[in-house]
């Protein structure tokens, strides 16, 4: 097909990606320019940005208090997606991540959190996480990119019950494994009834490779 000008704009129910067709053979291969459906993902190349809303209304955290790293709530799967040309990406790549509080939990000692990666889905709120992997929180010890190496300090945990309208940034600069894509947020202490009300929106910026 020849090259095609709109004069508005250009709407798929499905989302957007880029494709790279073979002269010869025909094949399709993708470019890793995708943005999803909902637009809470935006992949280009190797390195994304993904958005997940989070809401704590269905723990059961009002009737059994939570222990430290159980599941809170399961958030969503990170993309593996990534050029056709490149190798095989058998990790991911944590860049940054920013969590923005639109209500925060109760006041309470016990709102603390974490954000765990696994291989495992579908793990239930108030189970231990599988096999989890940190990448935000008092666990992890961020990777300090002027000189190439691991930190002599650690992350704290995201408090649940700060502020309404304030937020966490955390640059944790560290990988996990390929396989470990699904996304946790997980109790960062002993948790309690006070963590229900908690809602805030969730970016994270990562690459595969």
């Amino acid at each position: 097909m020849a090259n095609t000008t709109f004069n508005g704009p250009v709407r798929s129910e499905a989302g957007f990606k880029v494709i790279n067709k073979d002269s010869t053979s025909g094949a399709i291969t993708e470019t890793g320019v995708n943005i999803n459906s909902t637009g809470q993902l935006v992949s280009l190349g190797t390195r994304k940005i993904q958005t997940f809303a989070i809401s704590l209304a269905d723990t059961n955290a009002a009737a059994t208090t939570y222990a430290d790293n159980d599941v809170l709530v399961e958030l969503g799967e990170l993309n593996t997606d990534h050029p056709d040309a490149l190798v095989t990406a058998s990790k991911f790549f944590i860049h940054k991540v920013v969590l923005g509080i639109t209500t925060a939990a109760a006041s309470d000692a016990n709102s603390l959190a974490n954000l765990q990666l696994s291989a495992t889905s579908g793990t239930a709120t108030n189970s231990g996480i599988s096999s989890g992997t940190e990448i935000v929180g008092a666990g992890v010890a961020s990777f300090n990119p002027r000189i190439s190496a691991t930190d002599s300090v650690t992350e704290i945990d995201i408090d649940l019950d700060a502020t309404a309208g304030t937020y966490h940034v955390f640059e944790p600069n560290i990988t996990a494994a390929i396989a470990s894509k699904n996304l946790y947020l997980g109790a960062g202490s002993t948790c309690d009834t006070a963590l229900t009300a908690f809602r805030g929106t969730l970016e994270i910026e990562y690459s595969v490779f």
